[in-house]
């Protein structure tokens, strides 16, 4: 995901292409995009300190990540995953 283009919508609906540059969370300290097998569990994993392992992060807790990105002109900005469209 870091590094791929996506397509969103900011608030006035218009659609902008932006650059991933990382993901953050709210509730977790250690976010990373992951895919394991043959792409089908393409989601954010969390760093879990009781096991020492990444753990998917459950659809209750997705609303607290977030991707950071770029736009060409350099503009930052944080989007929610539900703001992606592509």
């Amino acid at each position: 995901m870091i590094g791929e283009n996506v397509k969103f919508k900011d608030y006035c609906d218009e659609i902008y292409t932006a650059t991933v540059v990382d993901i953050f969370s709210d509730k977790f300290d250690d976010v990373k995009w992951m895919i394991i097998g043959d792409g089908e569990m393409s989601r954010p994993h969390y760093w879990s300190k009781k096991t020492n392992t990444y753990r998917p992060v459950k659809d209750k807790d997705m609303d607290t990540v977030f991707l950071e990105v770029e736009s060409s002109r350099g503009k930052t900005e944080f989007i929610a995953l539900e703001e992606v469209i592509t």
